[in-house]
């Protein structure tokens, strides 16, 4: 099953996520290959990926331990077919949906100049599971990546 029929496909029995688990879970999935699955947390840290996204903002390394404790527990119990739809049900907060999407733009988007078309696909299948408008995704991806340009300029000081 590709990444986007992943995100689109439904389950009976979802797997009891919360926001923060979920987040994480759709960050490791969006940055790995088809046939990856959920990229395990040794290879892309959380603390590297979630560090400053809201909801992680105030979360200390103690909370990222811990998360990446539980998340790790939770991908070797669980089917990438279960959990990517799980993910996706778990986060009914907007603010939540926003942070999944806005962490897989920028892991997608921000990795390679030349996108292939399976993830602009898959980013698309993203926003429409995580009931994002276009207009609104084109606004968060907008912000997301003029904040990492003017950090970058500031760096470059």
């Amino acid at each position: 099953m590709s990444k986007s029929e992943l995100v689109k496909s439904k389950i009976k029995t979802p797997v009891k996520l919360t926001p923060k688990e979920a987040i994480a879970i759709l960050g490791l999935f969006s940055a790995s290959t088809e046939a990856e699955g959920i990229i395990p947390t040794e290879e892309f840290p959380l603390i590297e990926m979630l560090e400053g996204i809201s909801p992680f903002e105030e979360d200390s390394e103690e909370d990222f331990n811990a998360l990446t404790t539980k998340v790790n527990t939770i991908r070797d119990e669980n089917e990438v077919e279960t959990l990517i739809p799980s993910a996706i049900a778990s986060l009914t907060k907007k603010q939540d949906r926003e942070s999944a999407y806005i962490i897989s733009a920028i892991l997608i988007l921000g990795m390679d100049e030349d996108i292939p078309e399976s993830e602009e696909e898959y980013l698309f299948e993203l926003q429409e599971a995580l009931k994002i408008s276009d207009e609104r995704a084109e606004e968060l991806i907008d912000e997301v990546f003029e904040e990492l340009e003017e950090e970058e300029e500031e760096e470059e000081e």
